[in-house]
């Protein structure tokens, strides 16, 4: 809908749309919600809500009454949930393929399967009890295994339920205990993994592991196969690359503090410093050239901004005129500021006609393949 109504504006800018015609093609783009609408998202808010809820005050009645329950009862109460919301996404799946409409059946898919459906909200409830029973077995007989071993297999075992409903809550649950057992394993090991002992390493890794995460999430939405459209998660692409974009910015700002004059940490510095600069310059080249999106590209600018800031308040900040430095670091920071925002609106504008030559050539395909058919 927004980038509809980009272009929309983007035609408004260039005379292609009359001033008073431009309301109307907004409307068209973003209609109003009716009350249809209203109620579907009224319900929905209410029954995540209603799940979560449910799911977290069984954890807390748990932990409550932990020294009163027997260990029979704890099971019982856990996997008694457990089953009910898996039986639950079995009837209401069963029963939503029975009022299957034959007549636009990857429509119907696309709604009822992929997305904040009943069924969805069913499995992410599941999930939440799979980690709760890991946790109650652990701490029922006390078997000895690590945190992140807790958090591995909770992530291994909702696999399956990401994979089938194609959520974004769950893909990024999975995302989220990913990245949770991956820093517990680094914390447990950290006598055996000596190389690692230092933040700054695994705060390049972290980086490393969501940009791959992201990757995978791309390259499968792309990509024709029968799983595509369960791979279709904005909210967990845009996360994953933030939270990597995010671990490279604090990476390079932690090279410039940290960087003294000896060739060691010097020669360390460096490659920290060549892996921010080829990640930044591959997200670049791929998101302004290869697939346009201004999201990874605001993400890419701000970065780049951040590290010329730091470099600068570190080459300031040693001088002993400190009025004079935070005055030029503030006018840095508006300098790169305005100078990414002209950058953004400029690609906007480009992606918008560039958009809009694709629609216009579908649109002719279209019509002479009706032509072709008619003659």
């Amino acid at each position: 809908m927004i980038e509809k109504r980009s272009h929309i504006w983007q035609w408004f800018l260039d005379n292609k749309i009359e001033p008073t015609n431009l309301k109307a093609a907004m409307l068209v783009a973003y209609p109003h919600p009716n009350t249809e609408n209203w109620q579907q998202l009224i319900a929905n808010i209410l029954l995540y809500l209603g799940v979560l809820l449910l799911s977290a005050g069984m954890i807390f009645f748990m932990a409550f009454n932990w020294d009163a329950l027997a260990h029979l009862s704890k099971f019982a109460i856990v996997e008694g949930l457990f089953a009910l919301f898996i039986s639950g996404f079995y009837l209401i799946n069963r029963m939503q393929k029975k009022q299957h409409s034959p007549q636009n059946p990857l429509k119907q898919q696309s709604q009822n399967v992929y997305g904040w459906s009943l069924p969805n909200a069913m499995l992410l409830g599941a999930s939440i009890m799979l980690g709760a029973l890991l946790a109650l077995v652990g701490q029922t007989y006390q078997t000895g295994a690590d945190p992140w071993q807790l958090f591995a297999i909770w992530a291994v075992l909702i696999l399956p339920f990401a994979y089938i409903a194609g959520f974004d809550l769950l893909w990024l649950l999975l995302v989220v205990l990913i990245n949770i057992s991956q820093g517990l394993y680094f914390q447990s090991f950290a006598s055996v993994f000596s190389f690692l002992q230092e933040d700054i390493q695994q705060i390049a890794i972290f980086g490393v592991t969501n940009l791959v995460i992201h990757l995978a999430f791309t390259i499968a939405k792309r990509c024709k196969w029968p799983g595509q459209l369960r791979f279709n998660c904005p909210m967990v692409e845009k996360s994953s690359l933030l939270a990597s974009v995010s671990a490279f910015t604090w990476l390079i700002i932690w090279v410039i503090f940290d960087l003294n004059y000896q060739y060691e940490a010097s020669e360390h510095a460096v490659y920290y410093a060549l892996l921010y600069l080829l990640t930044l310059t591959s997200l670049f080249i791929w998101y302004r050239y290869r697939v346009p999106a201004l999201y990874p590209l605001a993400l890419v600018l701000t970065s780049i901004s951040a590290a010329i800031v730091s470099l600068l308040s570190r080459a300031l900040l040693e001088s002993n005129d400190s009025i004079a430095s935070f005055f030029l670091i503030a006018m840095v920071v508006v300098g790169v500021t305005s100078g990414s925002l002209y950058w953004l609106k400029k690609w906007q504008k480009q992606f918008s006609e560039m958009a809009s030559l694709e629609h216009k050539d579908a649109n002719d395909s279209d019509v002479k393949t009706e032509v072709a058919a008619d003659e």
